[in-house]
């Protein structure tokens, strides 16, 4: 297909082609109701308002309904522009891939659970709970699904709705960085996936909440550590902020890169850390001689 080609026409509300690639009446409803609002973003209480008049039902878990639509569709979480801390939401077309994609497959019951359970019943980015903080969990995949995630057990945490739809919109705004993402979300060591990510987006400014996101590490929203032991190993990653209304934002560009060791990152950086330790041990060490001589000189 040709760049200038007409986009693909989205399948009507009540077509079969709908149907036989959603199942589920309610997430049909959803769907609905964004084709129906056409170029018009809806924030998710209008979502809830309107789906609600169309099936009579105020509660039908909407995170769950936006990502069994995202499985064929671009539904993105787009950042309201007078009010950056809330979301509205566009079907904006086919996913490019809809055609290799089968349906997603619902988390089980007892996956849900556990992992509930194993974060303490709180939102693994904030910490925050339903119980102290009156926040709603949903099921959140570390890797999208888009990006090659699973619904194992270890690839799911929960996320309070509000950082749910922050990282949602983090991702559409990088959109045209998916296959970076892809690639780096996957790798095994931390270093690797923040790494790479900054290798496939060089020249590029890349906002701190990305190359967390990225890192994984649930917890630990601020990658600058592992950012300090990258250029420990010989890298040079420029560090710059500015503002954006009245939040000041942190960005990272990578302008020299090293060869991974052989042994890989992680193992050579614990090999420089425990140097710094011998040096610094070596050093007090020194120091307690010279002080012991000269009071032997007294």
């Amino acid at each position: 297909m040709t760049s200038d080609a007409a986009p693909r026409p989205l399948p009507l509300p009540d077509s079969p082609e709908l149907v036989s690639l959603i199942s589920e009446a309610e997430t049909r409803a959803v769907y609905r109701v964004l084709y129906e609002a056409g170029e018009t973003p809806l924030t998710m209480a209008e979502v809830r308002e309107r789906v609600a008049v169309l099936t009579g039902k105020a509660n039908l878990q909407l995170d769950r309904r936006l990502r069994s639509l995202r499985t064929y569709f671009r539904v993105p979480a787009e950042r309201n522009p007078g009010r950056p801390q809330r979301f509205t939401y566009a079907l904006r077309g086919w996913q490019p891939d809809a055609d290799q994609r089968t349906a997603r497959k619902s988390i089980r019951a007892s996956d849900r659970a556990l992992t509930f359970h194993t974060y303490g019943n709180r939102c693994a980015a904030c910490g925050r709970t339903p119980k102290d903080d009156h926040v709603k969990l949903v099921i959140d995949h570390k890797v999208p699904l888009e990006l090659g995630g699973t619904n194992d057990p270890e690839n799911l945490q929960p996320l309070c709705e509000e950082d749910n739809h922050a990282k949602q919109a983090l991702f559409a705004d990088h959109e045209e960085n998916s296959e970076a993402l892809r690639n780096s979300l996957g790798l095994p060591d931390v270093h690797l996936r923040i790494g790479e990510l900054l290798k496939a987006m060089a020249g590029q400014d890349v906002p701190r909440e990305l190359i967390a996101l990225v890192a994984r590490e649930e917890n630990h929203g601020d990658p600058t550590k592992r950012l300090r032991e990258l250029r420990a190993l010989g890298w040079k990653i420029r560090n710059s902020k500015r503002k954006e209304g009245r939040r000041s934002l942190s960005f990272y560009r990578l302008e020299r890169s090293e060869p991974w060791p052989p042994g890989g990152p992680k193992s050579a950086i614990a090999a420089l850390e425990r140097a710094r330790k011998r040096a610094r041990r070596m050093k007090v060490e020194e120091a307690e001689r010279s002080a012991g001589t000269a009071e032997e000189g007294v």
